[in-house]
């Protein structure tokens, strides 16, 4: 499984990766794209474009998209949780 980073609402490759694994068992979980400088830079454009947008929205409707934020990770807890798991190498 490849992970890259996700920056203005697309998946971002960087020219260097790492691998994550299982520290149990040395199985590679994923490779993730490492940030550098230029993803970050671009990572801080974004969010300063979308921030006018995200402050001009009414509390309520920011609050709806928060709690489906919540309701999503509720959702997936157990895949969270297994991947986090196995990520720290515990049982």
């Amino acid at each position: 499984m490849r992970i890259d980073h996700l920056i203005d609402g697309k998946a971002v490759a960087s020219s260097q990766t790492f691998e994550t694994r299982d520290p149990a068992t040395q199985e590679v979980l994923a490779e993730v794209s490492s940030g550098g400088t230029h993803e970050v830079n671009q990572a801080v454009a974004s969010a300063k474009a979308a921030f006018p947008k995200w402050a001009g929205t009414p509390a309520t409707e920011r609050a709806k998209i928060m709690r489906k934020l919540g309701e999503l990770i509720t959702k997936h807890v157990p895949q969270i949780a297994e991947t986090e798991t196995r990520d720290c190498g515990q049982t």
